[in-house]
């Protein structure tokens, strides 16, 4: 299991999000792209090293709703080429297209860019790059340095969103700063911690309910059901000035991992359901006090 923290972001940076992984387990190697399915995007391309059949395996298994559109590029794998495919993920259709050569970034960024180009304009695209840390383990820093840059670019002109991800335990310090430098926003996933969780303090109860965001997510549950993280992010855009995209990533990526580090709230990551936590009733009169005066604002 894993916990996503943010580490830094910027509200009018780039879309685009550097994931460092820092879970030692490899069975949740694809655990950032499946949170992100469950926000619906239109279109999907995901670059795997040497990782496809594992990649459409689990796809299978967790994806309830598949994109419109999805594209899978295996780095290292030699294989026929095939054009940009419609979900779902058919047996006979199966979405994969091969860079046999890991150090032809000009033939990995056209595969990437084919899938894109070949569906309609309207929708929102993610591309989900897994890994940085392979791509640096075939390219000299040189290459590197200059194809990332390029292909975020190509992202850019496209209106697509990616999601890079990094093993910093595999890097010195100073290439772990120079990819981060590329990204306004940066999150890690961490082991999640598996002991109790001990008794929120007054200042703890305090802290998560100083944010409305946390406010609105504590109120949701507090009649025992449990709910959906995007209908959460429905709520929080419906009250404040932000879109449902950056709602739902401020929930997934620091309000959620605040409270379930309280305990006061539980999150099912298979399910992307929130519901009460063990410590819930800690916060409860806290909550009613602050709902009391509310004047919310995002």
């Amino acid at each position: 299991m894993q916990d996503t923290r943010l580490v830094r972001t910027c509200v009018d940076g780039d879309p685009h999000t550097l994931v460092q992984r820092r879970t030692s387990d490899e069975n949740s190697r694809f655990d950032v792209l499946f949170d992100l399915l469950t926000e619906t995007p239109t279109e999907t391309v995901a670059v795997t090293y040497r990782q496809s059949e594992r990649f459409l395996h689990e796809w299978r298994d967790r994806v309830d709703r598949p994109p419109r559109n999805v594209g899978v590029v295996s780095v290292g794998e030699q294989m026929r080429s095939s054009a940009a495919t419609s979900a779902p993920l058919s047996a006979d259709r199966t979405p994969l297209r091969g860079v046999a050569d890991p150090t032809d970034t000009d033939e990995l960024r056209d595969a990437v860019t084919g899938y894109i180009d070949a569906w309609p304009d309207e929708g929102r695209t993610v591309v989900y790059f897994d890994s940085l840390t392979d791509l640096l383990g075939h390219l000299d820093a040189a290459s590197a340095a200059a194809f990332l840059p390029e292909f975020l670019r190509a992202l850019d002109a496209r209106d697509a969103v990616g999601y890079f991800c990094l093993r910093p335990a595999a890097h010195d310090r100073r290439v772990v700063r120079q990819v981060a430098s590329l990204f306004d926003t940066v999150v890690e996933t961490v082991e999640a911690q598996t002991a109790g969780v001990a008794r929120p303090s007054v200042d703890d109860c305090f802290e998560a309910v100083a944010d409305p965001r946390r406010r609105w997510v504590l109120d949701a549950v507090a009649d025992g059901d449990p709910i959906s993280v995007p209908d959460l992010a429905d709520r929080v855009a419906a009250r404040s000035s932000v879109a449902y995209e950056r709602a739902a990533t401020s929930l997934r990526h620091v309000h959620l991992p605040k409270l379930a580090e309280f305990g006061m709230v539980a999150h099912d990551r298979e399910r992307d359901r929130v519901a009460p936590g063990d410590r819930f009733e800690r916060v409860e009169p806290y909550l009613r006090k602050a709902l009391g005066t509310d004047d919310d604002r995002y």
